[in-house]
């Protein structure tokens, strides 16, 4: 009896070991810059943030300013970031540049990278 208990105590401790999770990341956008940045966004579902916009432009775009060394938080996303990119567009205006991202892959290459491609986790998109 002792050891039916044994065995199957240890085939759950087993499957709970063995059974995956997907990891839960946040996404952020974090400027490294001395100056105020401008984020300008075209939000999907999956935005949300506790920053608040500064105004919405006659084309859509949510205003965001980011001070020096600000981090916001815009989304999460569950695994892979794929389906769970927080903006259909995105623009980031410093110092009088712009750069533009407007669809999935151009938003993807903002993100930071690893040592050898693939984007870093949690997700971040650094201006500097």
């Amino acid at each position: 009896m002792e050891k039916k208990i044994v065995i199957t105590l240890t085939f759950g401790f087993l499957t709970i070991l063995l059974t995956s999770c997907d990891p839960y990341y946040s996404i952020t956008v974090t400027n490294e810059t001395r100056d105020t940045t401008k984020i300008l966004v075209k939000e999907t579902i999956s935005f949300r943030t506790e920053k608040q916009k500064t105004e919405t432009t006659a084309d859509g775009f949510d205003i965001y300013q980011l001070a020096p060394n600000e981090q916001i938080k815009v989304g999460s996303a569950i695994a892979e970031i794929d389906n769970d990119i927080p903006f259909e567009e995105i623009k980031i205006i410093k110092n009088g540049d712009t750069i533009t991202a407007d669809n999935l892959e151009a938003i993807k290459k903002l993100f930071d990278k690893k040592t050898f491609g693939g984007p870093k986790t949690p997700y971040n998109i650094s201006i500097k």
